[in-house]
This record gives C-alpha cells, structure tokens and sequence, in this order.
C-alpha cells in the first residue's frame, strides 16, 4: 500500500512539472519601423519617425510588466536598418505582429491615428486594427482616420500583423506630443491594453 502511495506522490508531482500548467502568456512582435540611414518621417522641430517609433516600442516592453497575459519580442532594439526578412525572423513564435510607423503630410493641418492591414486581411487582423484604433484614439485625443488597406509586406505572415500609424510628424501638435516621455508612455498603454482586448 505504501508503494502504491508513494508511486501516486511520483506521478502527481511529474504531472505537476510538466504537464499540467497555465498556458504561456501571448507573444506579441513589436516592429519599430525604419531605423539606420532610413530615417522615416521628418518633421516639426526635426521630429525623427525611425527615433519615435523605437522609444515608444522600448516603452511597450517596459509597460508590458503590467500585462502578464502579454510577452512582447522587438524585432529592432536600436538604431539600425532591418530588412523585411530580418524583421520576420526576430518575430519568430509571435502570435502577433504589430509595425509602429508615424504619418507625414504636406498640409500640416492633418493629424490623428491610421491602421494600415495588408490586401486580403481576415477578419482576425481587421479585429486588432478595430481594438488597436479605439483605445490609442481615446488615449491621444486625436482623430481616428479609420484603417486603409494597402500591398504591406506583412501579408507574408500568416498571424494578425498591422501596421499602427500613431500621428503626423508634420502637425505642430502631435510632434511636440510624440516627442513627450509622458505622451509616449500614454501610446504605449493604450497598444497594450488594445492587444489584450483583441485577445
């Protein structure tokens, strides 16, 4: 009887170990666009794209503690130019494939939040544009331009992948927002709690 016992204590304590768990959190792909000799947009005050996107996606990591559903992989984590096939490659085992991107304009009266999904996009990827659109407006207070469809490079991927537009450099207003720590943090939130919504 006390073999049997101690057998059930072996198997209870192997299942334990390795086969009864929680799921692991969500791996969500980080693409801070640009970076290197592609600068991106420039605009107001010399507000660099490639420079904003990468603090605002080191501060979604940072963020991201708060969401333990939530484990961010950046594809760029500092200035360099990365080709499409890098970028997919420092995204393997996402679940998700954000591109942070800014907007330009030469009426520098434009401003407000754009999501950009591939041609042919299924509903799963029109779904995190919808959640992503609606929380990172009401954060920045600006205008929801909607989302546009156009022949990304993210169509190679067969997970949800969009392509987040968080402002114009060109408008006075939001350059000298996207340039603010606070304003940053701000975006960065709102992604996050936009993902987890999707999910």
């Amino acid at each position: 009887m006390r073999t049997i016992y101690l057998g059930l204590l072996l198997i209870i304590s192997v299942l334990g170990a390795v086969g009864v768990s929680q799921p692991g959190p969500l791996i969500i792909a980080i693409d801070a666009g640009h970076g290197g000799d592609d600068t991106g947009g420039i605009g107001i005050d010399t507000v660099t794209e490639k420079d904003i996107v990468l603090q605002i996606a080191h501060l979604i990591a940072i963020e991201s503690v708060n969401f333990p559903t939530i484990k961010i992989l950046l594809t760029r984590r500092d200035d360099r130019y990365l080709s499409p096939g890098e970028r997919l490659a420092n995204a393997h085992g996402a679940q998700v494939f954000l591109s942070l991107h800014l907007d330009f304009s030469y009426d520098p009266r434009v401003r407000g939040i754009t999501v950009i999904v591939p041609k042919g996009a299924g509903n799963p990827t029109r779904a995190l544009a919808d959640a992503l659109r609606a929380r990172v407006t009401k954060a920045a207070k600006t205008p929801d331009l909607g989302t546009r469809t156009a022949p990304l490079w993210l169509r190679r991927l067969a997970i949800p992948a969009v392509q987040l537009n968080l402002g114009f450099v060109t408008n006075p207003e939001e350059a000298r927002k996207l340039s603010q720590l606070a304003y940053q943090q701000r975006l960065a939130q709102a992604i996050l709690e936009g993902i987890e919504e999707f999910f």
